[in-house]
């Protein structure tokens, strides 16, 4: 949450893999078409949407 441009409180940070990721995205999509059909306001879960699609990847490597 932010105020004023200020970042109020802790940031968590998940790791997750491809399969978990796309999970993570329907599900969202899936709330915000359930909020839009009652006419509930979808900005929060519009931003978080687009927080999760956008979210860096870090590539692993992997010894054998």
């Amino acid at each position: 949450m932010t105020e004023g441009g200020i970042h109020m409180g802790k940031v968590k940070q998940l790791t997750l893999d491809r399969y978990e990721h796309g999970l993570a995205v329907r599900a969202l999509y899936e709330e915000w078409k359930q909020m839009m059909e009652a006419g509930a306001d979808t900005a929060d879960i519009e931003d978080l949407i687009l927080k999760v699609i956008d979210a860096p990847t870090k590539k692993r490597f992997w010894r054998a």
